[in-house]
């Protein structure tokens, strides 16, 4: 039997029909959902709303991610030798997403009224009964489903780009949560904060992540070539994973860039509001999801040239240019997220709002939608080329053990991901505290504005220089994911013969 050829660079044909890409592409929204949509709430909700003390959320936050270190490795691995009629990924995809929607209702019933441990201990169970099963056990093995759709080393990004179009299409929508939390309760909005209207929001967010993660479960069958492979016990697959020395700078890499990003986000949501809103949560909130909006279209607008220069440029080269590009993007809220004061900035402002009509609370934050382009055009385009340089890992891996464990080291990847959310969620609560932020004021001091404002300008960017330094180590050129690919396709038509 003929060995199947790659084509030539950028001339191969598509292996993954554009229905199925559409399909798969919807469940990031799903992923999208569970964590940004109901994680994005949680400072509003809880601390501003509920007035519970920081240091707790920052613990139900980070402690969900100490428990993964075991278990999102663990679901990899179980996901990799199931062996069922529904294939190895779906199941698995289906318990996630139920669990995901049903914690999303849950989770906003903390009991107040109780012993201080008695709601840290709800707030944190709930949290690690989200993330750690539910979002892990959809997340992971969908995502491996992801890698497997394709053996192209341009066509895997490509399929990517469908899953980061989701994800910021419903990125539109997630930072009006709290808003519409805020519209549902009228005229007292300014007094409960949102802690009454996310009881009908919470249950919009759940309807959305099992009807999202519809597509994917019954939209993308899987082959059934991995039915024949022997199972891999689980200490075979950790002591594999250790040797492969393509994964392990996207994993360091990707670390560093989201703790640096991560430490010090929740402090956006509290510049804009008390800041650059002076106190006004309904005009603060809604100026936040205009910034996010603005982030989601320009990622949005992005993936198509994005996916462009990397097949040019290769994977490599696109994801450190991004990087750069990045950590420029984060430096500039510097001078853009703040009230401004200068005239030639107000003019602007006036013209946008008296000749264009813009709504005033998007024509009076205009240079903070200049740092939003950016984010969304460099670094939200960035994990579609990092999941992509991961399926060229699992092909060197398949290659050395014979075996197909994408979801493993999907686990894995994420693990290191959530690993780094961890520490800085955990951080994050301390830095609040930290910064003399109390709930109870219509304001906040300004030296407690500035605290923010630094701890943003030193942390964002650093992550990226640091990622930067680390992603010049990963090995794997276009060339040898190409002789790759050959030499698995040459072995897979010996075992046919």
């Amino acid at each position: 039997m003929s060995v199947r050829k790659p084509a030539p660079e950028g001339q191969a044909k598509p292996q993954v029909p554009l229905r199925k890409r559409l399909l798969w592409g919807i469940g990031g929204m799903t992923d999208t959902l569970t964590y940004n949509g109901l994680n994005g709430m949680m400072d509003a909700i809880f601390i501003n709303a509920m007035g519970l003390n920081p240091k707790i959320i920052g613990l139900a936050r980070s402690l969900p991610r100490l428990f993964d270190l075991l278990t999102d490795p663990l679901i990899g691995h179980l996901s990799d030798n199931t062996r069922s009629r529904w294939g190895r990924r779906r199941p698995w995809m289906a318990v996630g997403a139920v669990v995901a929607a049903a914690i999303a209702v849950i989770m906003w019933y903390p009991p107040l009224s109780a012993a201080p441990w008695v709601v840290t201990t709800f707030v944190v169970s709930m949290m690690v009964i989200l993330f750690t099963l539910g979002y892990s056990m959809f997340t992971i093995p969908y995502t491996a489903q992801g890698y497997e759709l394709s053996t192209d080393y341009n066509e895997r990004t490509h399929i990517f780009q469908w899953r980061q179009y989701a994800m910021a299409a419903t990125g539109f929508l997630t930072p009006w949560g709290i808003p519409l939390c805020l519209k549902l309760e009228g005229a007292h909005a300014n007094v409960t904060k949102g802690a009454e209207g996310i009881h009908v929001v919470s249950w919009i967010i759940a309807t959305a992540i099992l009807l999202t993660a519809c597509a994917p479960i019954f939209g993308c069958r899987e082959s059934g070539a991995h039915v024949a492979e022997k199972k891999t016990r689980f200490i075979e697959a950790i002591r594999y994973t250790l040797k492969n020395k393509a994964f392990w700078p996207l994993v360091a890499g990707n670390f560093l860039v989201k703790f640096g990003m991560v430490v010090t986000g929740c402090f956006f949501y509290y510049v804009m509001v008390y800041s650059v809103s002076a106190g006004d949560n309904i005009q603060g909130t809604t100026r936040l999801a205009v910034f996010f909006n603005t982030i989601n279209i320009a990622t949005f607008l992005a993936m198509a040239p994005v996916v462009r220069v990397t097949d040019r440029l290769g994977k490599k080269g696109a994801l450190l240019a991004l990087m750069l590009l990045s950590c420029v993007a984060y430096a500039s809220v510097w001078f853009t997220l703040r009230p401004h004061g200068s005239p030639w900035i107000l003019g602007v402002s006036a013209f946008l709002s008296g000749t264009l009509h813009l709504p005033t609370a998007i024509a009076d934050i205009w240079p903070a939608l200049l740092t939003a382009i950016s984010i969304g055009l460099f670094c939200n385009s960035m994990p579609l080329i990092m999941n992509s340089m991961l399926a060229d890992v699992c092909d060197e891996d398949e290659l050395a053990c014979g075996q197909q464990r994408q979801a493993f080291y999907g686990g894995v990847f994420v693990t290191c991901d959530k690993l780094a959310m961890a520490l800085a969620m955990y951080l994050q609560g301390a830095l609040v505290a930290a910064s003399g932020y109390l709930n109870t004021l219509p304001q906040q001091p300004p030296e407690t504005i500035q605290y923010w404002m630094k701890a943003l300008l030193y942390t964002q960017p650093t992550g990226f220089l640091l990622g930067f330094a680390l992603i010049l180590l990963y090995p794997i050129t276009r060339k040898r994911a190409y002789a790759t690919r050959a030499k698995l396709d040459a072995r897979a038509s010996l075992k046919e013969i």
